[in-house]
C-alpha cells in the first residue's frame, strides 16, 4: 500500500481554508484526533509553498509542553540564550522577517511562551497562519483566543463520509470495493482517516481484506493490531476496574439502558465514563440508551477482555434484561443473542423466537447460529425446518436438504407436513435444480395429506403456484396463486408463497396499477415467520422489476427506501439487486452494472435460478455502455449458468443476445434476436416483456413493431408501452418530430436511455432531410441525455452522431472496428466477402478516408459513440 494516503474528500475545506490564509490571516483547523487535520494543513501549506510563498512547519507536542518555546525550539537555538522575553522577540522577529505562511500543528499543546508568540502573529498578520487543534482538549486561552477574538477563521474537520471513506479505500487499493465492504468500514472507522489506514493495513495483511471476483471484500470480523491498539488504548486512557467492567457491559450488550447500566456499575461511573467521551448517551424511544463513544473501542474491549470474562458479562446483562420483562421491541433478539457463549442456561423457544428476528432484519449469519442453538436446545421441529431453510436461503442447499430431512420427521400435524414438504421441494428444485424430484415431493405430500387439514393443502399449493410461475406457466401460476390468497383459511406460510408467484405474474404480465398492495400484503405476512421472512426481499425485487418494466422507474426506486434501513451483507445484496434492476431501467448504465456485479458472489452456480437472470442484465447493461467484451463474457456466463426450474427467464436471456449483437455492431443480428424474444416472451403472457423486446428493436432501427406495439398499449399498464408504441409509429413514419416529441414522454418516465435512443433517430431522420438546425437540436439533445446515461453507447446514439454513411455501411464498420476480417463479417451478416468489401470502398470513399483501418478508427471513435 502507498506510504501516503491520498487527501481525499477535503476539496471545500481546502478551498475555504486557502480562502481565509488569504482574507484572513489564516485558519483553525479543529477535529477530533485521527480525522485528517494535520493532511489537511500540510496540503494548504505545500500549496502555499508551490504558489512561491516562503513556508514553516512546526509542531507542539505533550513533552515539549513544560518547554517555553519548546514548539519553536530550533529557532531559540538560532537565537542564542536569554529571557523568556527577550527569546519571545528574536524568535518573532525571525518568523517576521523570513517566514510568509506559519503552520503549527496541534496547538492545544502549546506551552503559554508560544501560545503568546502565536496569538501575536495573529494579532499582526504579518505571518499568515494553519493552526490545527483537537476538539474536547483544553488549550491555552492565547490559542482559543484566536477563533473567539475571530483573529483566525475555524474550520471543523469532522471524519470522512460513506462515499469519500470508500472512495480513499479504492483509490489505495487500487480497485473496486464491494459494497457492504464499503459500509462496514466505515461503520467501523466513522471516517476517521487514522484509524482507517490502520485498520485496513491489518485486514489486508491478515488476508481478511483481499480481491474476490475483481472487487476488494472485507470478511471476518476485524482483528486490532498492535498499532490499532495503542491507538485505541491512547484514546481510552487509564481505567479503573469499574471503568473497565462498564466499557465490557457496553462492548458486550450495545445499546444497554442509561438506567440499567447504572444499576450494574453505579451512576457515578456512567456519568464519568460519559463525560470522559467513552459512551454516548442519547434518547432512544423515550429511554436513555449507552453505546461505546467509537466502534473499534467495543472490538478493543471484546478483545482484550478473555472468554470467561466475556461469559459472565453476557450472563449479567441477560439476567439484568430479563428482569425488566424485556417488553421493549428488539428485546427478545438482545436476550437470545446475549445468551449465547454466556453463563447462563439456554432457552430453546427464546433463541427460537428470536431466530425469527433476525431473519426478518436479513442477518442470515445470527439467524442460523440461533436455529443451531435452538436445536441444541431440544427445539424440535420448528427450529430445525428454520434452520434448513436459512441454510437454503444463504445457498447451501446440500447443507440445508438434511436439516429440512429432520424436520419431516419431527412433524406431528398435517401443517407442520405440508411445511416440510414445501421447504423440502424449494430447496430441490430451485437450490438443487432437480424440478422433477421437488414437484414428485409436492405430489407425495398432497397424495399423503388426503381430505386433512385444508391449511395444509394451501400450504401446497402456494408452493406449486410458484413452480408453475418459474416453468413459464404464468396463467396456471397465476390462478393457482390468486385461488389461495382468496381463501379464507390461508396462513402466512400460503400467502407468502402464493402471493410471491401472483407478484411475479404481474410483473411480468404488466398489471402493475395495483401491484403496491398486494406485494404490502404479502410482504406483511412473509415476515411474520422465520422461514418466510427472506422472501420480502424477492417480492420486493419482483415489485421494482415489474414497475420498470411498466415505465414506473422512479416509483420502483421509492421502494427501496425500506432497504436502506436494515443492516447486514444480505440487506446490500438486495439493495444492489433492486437498484440495480432500477438502474438498469433508467439507463444508469454503468451504475446498474457495478451494482449487478456486487450481488453475484451472493449467487453461485445457478444460485437458485438467480445468476442468470443477473447475468442476463449484467450483459444488458455492459452492451448498453458499449462494452461489447465484457458484454459478451456476462452472456456467455448467463448461458452457463441457465437453470432448468426457472424457464420464465428465457425471454431476459434472450434480449441479453440482441443487446451484446448490437454492441458488437450486428445490428441485423440484434433485431433478429429482440424479436425472438419478444415472441418467446408473448407465447407465455409475459406481455411486459414483450413490449420491452419489441420496443428495443425499434431502438436498433426496426420499423415493422408498430402493429405489434399499438395492440400491447391497450394491454399492458403503465407509460412504458403507449410510448413504446409511438415511438414505433414515428420511426416507421420517418417523422423526427414525432420521434422528438415521443423522447419527450419517455424521458418524463424516467427511461432516460430511451429517451436519448428516440432522440438521436430524430437527429439521424432530420439530417436525411436535409434539415441542418433541428438535426442539429435534436443530437445535442440525444447527447445531453446520453450523458445522463453515464454516457451510454447504443446502435441509436452511434448512428445519431456518427459519420453521414448508410446504416449498413456503419454496421459494417463498427463490425471492422471490433477486430473482425473481411470475410468474418461476412459470415455475421449472412453475406459475400465482395459486399463487405463494396461497403467498405463505399464508406471510405464518403468519408475521403484512406483504408478500412481508418474506417475503423473513425467508427470506433469515443467521438462517433458519444
Amino acid at each position: 500500500m502507498p506510504r501516503d494516503w491520498p487527501l481525499t474528500g477535503r476539496s471545500g475545506q481546502q478551498a475555504r481554508a486557502v480562502a481565509a490564509l488569504r482574507e484572513s490571516g489564516g485558519v483553525v483547523l479543529a477535529g477530533a484526533a485521527g480525522v485528517g487535520k494535520t493532511r489537511l494543513a500540510r496540503e494548504i501549506t505545500a500549496d502555499a509553498g508551490r504558489r512561491g510563498r516562503t513556508t514553516r512547519w512546526v509542531g507542539a507536542t505533550a513533552s515539549s509542553r513544560n518547554i517555553p518555546l519548546g514548539a519553536f525550539a530550533a529557532l531559540v537555538a538560532e537565537a542564542g540564550g536569554g529571557t523568556e522575553l527577550t527569546l519571545l522577540g528574536r524568535v518573532g522577529a525571525a518568523l517576521r522577517g523570513a517566514v510568509e505562511v506559519l503552520a503549527v500543528d496541534d496547538a492545544h499543546l502549546l506551552d503559554d511562551v508560544s501560545a503568546t508568540l502565536l496569538h501575536q502573529l495573529a494579532l499582526e498578520r504579518t505571518v499568515r497562519l494553519v493552526v490545527t487543534v483537537r476538539q474536547g482538549e483544553p488549550a491555552p486561552d492565547a490559542v482559543t483566543t484566536l477563533w473567539k477574538d475571530t483573529l483566525l477563521e475555524r474550520l471543523e474537520v469532522p471524519g470522512l463520509d460513506e462515499r469519500d471513506t470508500v472512495a480513499l479505500v479504492e483509490s489505495v487499493l487500487g480497485d473496486e470495493l464491494e459494497t457492504a465492504s464499503g459500509q462496514r468500514l466505515f461503520a467501523v472507522t466513522r471516517g476517521n482517516v487514522l484509524l482507517l489506514r490502520h485498520l485496513v493495513a491489518g485486514e489486508r495483511r491478515s488476508g481478511r481484506l483481499a480481491p474476490v471476483d475483481g472487487q476488494w471484500r472485507w470478511l471476518g470480523e476485524p482483528e486490532i493490531g498492535p498499532e490499532l491498539r495503542d491507538l485505541i488504548d491512547a484514546r481510552i486512557g487509564l481505567l479503573t476496574e469499574q471503568d473497565r467492567r462498564l466499557l465490557e457491559l457496553v462492548a458486550f450488550g450495545e445499546p444497554v439502558g442509561a438506567e440499567l447500566l447504572g444499576s450494574l456499575v453505579g451512576h457515578p461511573v456512567v456519568d464519568s465514563a460519559a463525560e470522559r467521551g467513552l459512551i454516548v448517551v442519547s434518547l432512544a424511544d423515550r429511554r436513555l440508551e449507552a453505546r461505546l463513544a467509537h466502534p473499534l473501542y467495543g472490538e478493543a474491549v471484546r478483545a482484550r477482555a478473555g472468554s470467561l470474562r466475556a461469559r459472565r458479562r453476557r450472563g449479567e446483562l441477560f439476567r439484568a434484561l430479563a428482569s425488566t420483562g424485556h417488553r421493549r421491541t428488539g428485546d427478545v433478539l438482545r436476550l437470545a443473542v446475549l445468551s449465547l457463549d454466556s453463563d447462563t442456561p439456554a432457552d430453546a423457544a427464546l433463541l427460537a423466537d428470536a431466530a425469527t428476528e433476525a431473519a426478518a432484519l436479513s442477518d442470515w449469519g445470527l439467524a442460523e447460529r440461533l436455529c443451531r442453538a435452538a436445536c441444541d436446545a431440544g427445539g424440535g421441529f420448528e427450529p430445525r425446518l428454520a434452520l434448513g431453510l436459512t441454510l437454503s436461503w444463504t445457498v447451501r442447499p446440500d447443507e440445508a436438504e438434511p436439516e429440512l430431512e429432520l424436520a419431516a420427521a419431527l412433524a406431528a400435524t398435517d401443517e407442520q407436513r405440508a411445511r416440510a414438504a414445501g421447504l423440502r421441494a424449494a430447496n430441490r428444485g430451485f437450490l438443487q435444480g432437480r424440478p422433477g424430484e421437488a414437484i414428485a415431493l409436492l405430489d407425495e405430500a398432497g397424495a399423503a395429506l388426503g381430505d386433512g387439514d385444508p391449511a395444509a393443502r394451501l400450504h401446497l399449493d402456494g408452493v406449486r403456484a410458484m413452480f408453475e410461475l418459474a416453468l413459464d406457466r404464468l396463467g396456471e401460476g397465476l390462478a393457482l396463486g390468486t385461488r389461495v390468497l382468496g381463501s379464507p383459511g390461508a396462513q402466512s406460510f400460503a400467502v407468502s408463497w402464493a402471493g410471491y408467484a401472483v407478484v411475479c405474474a404481474n410483473a411480468l404480465r404488466g398489471r402493475t396499477d395495483h401491484l403496491d398492495e398486494l406485494v404490502d400484503r404479502v410482504v406483511t405476512a412473509a415476515v411474520s415467520s422465520s422461514e418466510t421472512a427472506p422472501m420480502q426481499f424477492n417480492v420486493r425485487y419482483w415489485q421494482a422489476y415489474g414497475l420498470g418494466l411498466a415505465g414506473h422507474p422512479g416509483r420502483a426506486r421509492e421502494h427501496l427506501a425500506w432497504l436502506r434501513e436494515l443492516p447486514g451483507r444480505y440487506a446490500t445484496m438486495a439493495r444492489d439487486a433492486t437498484g440495480g434492476r432500477i438502474a438498469l431501467d433508467s439507463g444508469q448504465v454503468r451504475t446498474a452494472a457495478r451494482q449487478l456485479r456486487a450481488i453475484l458472489p451472493f449467487f453461485p452456480g445457478r444460485g437458485g435460478g438467480w445468476t442468470a437472470l443477473f447475468e442476463a442484465a449484467l450483459a444488458q447493461a455492459l452492451a448498453m455502455a458499449g462494452d461489447a467484451t465484457q458484454a459478451r463474457d456476462a452472456l456467455a456466463r448467463a448461458e452457463l449458468s441457465r437453470h432448468p426450474l426457472m424457464r420464465c427467464v428465457e425471454p431476459e436471456i434472450t434480449l441479453a443476445r440482441a443487446w451484446v449483437a448490437a454492441a458488437e455492431g450486428a445490428v441485423g443480428q440484434s433485431i433478429e434476436l429482440a424479436v425472438a424474444a419478444a415472441e418467446l416472451a408473448g407465447a407465455s403472457g409475459q406481455l411486459a416483456v414483450e413490449v420491452v423486446a419489441r420496443h428495443a428493436a425499434v431502438c436498433f432501427g426496426d420499423t415493422r413493431q408498430a402493429a405489434a406495439l399499438a395492440g400491447l398499449a391497450d394491454r399492458v399498464d403503465g407509460p412504458r408501452a403507449p410510448s413504446a408504441a409511438a415511438h414505433a409509429a414515428a420511426l416507421a413514419a420517418r417523422d423526427p418530430d414525432a420521434l422528438l416529441a415521443v423522447a419527450g414522454e419517455l424521458e418524463r418516465s424516467g427511461l432516460v436511455l430511451l429517451a436519448a435512443d428516440c432522440a438521436a433517430q430524430a437527429a439521424e431522420e432530420f439530417r436525411a432531410q436535409g434539415r441542418a438546425a433541428p438535426a442539429a437540436f435534436a443530437g445535442a439533445r440525444a447527447a445531453a441525455l446520453a450523458q445522463r446515461c453515464e454516457d451510454a453507447r447504443t446502435p441509436a446514439l452511434r448512428a445519431g452522431t456518427a459519420p453521414p454513411i448508410s446504416a449498413r455501411e456503419r454496421e459494417v464498420a463498427t463490425l471492422a472496428a471490433t477486430g473482425l476480417s473481411n470475410r468474418q463479417i461476412a459470415e455475421r451478416l449472412h453475406v459475400s466477402v465482395r459486399t463487405v468489401e463494396g461497403h467498405i470502398y463505399r464508406a471510405c470513399t464518403r468519408l475521403g478516408l484512406a483504408d478500412r483501418a481508418a474506417l475503423a478508427d473513425l467508427v470506433g471513435s469515443p467521438i462517433s459513440r458519444a
